[in-house]
């Protein structure tokens, strides 16, 4: 069992794209041809589903609305 506590996924929108959440894509800028990197979870605002995001950097984690 591992000694940190996971955190609670970030609260957005449901305006994103299908393929922002589906990791194809980096969450923020929409990039797909740069190196993607895990960059945290989030849940669209009204749904249970939790989405597991990439980001290429350009940003350090998910903005709550």
């Amino acid at each position: 069992m591992p000694d940190t506590l996971s955190l609670a996924p970030t609260v957005i929108d449901g305006r994103v794209s299908i393929v922002r959440l589906h990791g194809e894509a980096c969450f923020d800028c929409g990039a797909v041809n740069k190196t993607l990197r895990e960059a945290g979870h989030v849940v669209v605002r009204g749904s249970t589903r939790v989405w597991q995001i990439v980001t290429c950097g350009c940003r350090s984690k998910a903005n709550a609305v």
